[in-house]
């Protein structure tokens, strides 16, 4: 066997791996709608019914931080340099490119990618500019 092949076959592995394990994540934000009460107002498809006057039932709480963490797979008490390190495996690892034009490794890679990038985004938002670009330097 090749070593081109091998690591096509080690990285087309890791990827489905990633790709279900974000998956899962997803079951269960499904999971956690699926619970919340029935009646709610915007849940309704029938254009005829009215909404009462009640107190509106309150939105659900999605932890977006938390999803954020749980794709790039870091702790909650992870710093940049933690997050940024992830960041850069994941975002290598589903380089679309890596995969045949066209293959549907190649567009899960590509789906994978944008999660992983969001997650990033999100996580770093408030992170100063100059730690973003200076923070995993390493100087003696």
């Amino acid at each position: 066997m090749s070593d081109v092949r091998r690591a096509y076959d080690l990285l087309r592995g890791y990827v489905g791996r990633e790709w279900d394990r974000i998956k899962d994540i997803e079951w269960a934000e499904a999971a956690k709608e699926l619970l919340l009460p029935a009646g709610d107002p915007a849940s309704t498809t029938d254009p005829q019914a009215q909404p009462t006057e009640t107190e509106p039932a309150p939105a659900p709480t999605t932890d977006y931080r938390t999803l954020a963490r749980q794709i790039l797979g870091v702790t909650p008490d992870a710093d940049f340099a933690t997050i940024r390190q992830a960041f850069e495996k994941l975002n290598g690892r589903t380089n679309p490119t890596l995969f045949p034009a066209g293959s549907d490794e190649a567009a899960q890679a590509a789906k994978l990618r944008e999660k992983v990038t969001w997650a990033y985004q999100f996580l770093t938002a408030g992170t100063d500019e100059t730690q973003k670009r200076f923070g995993s330097l390493e100087i003696e």
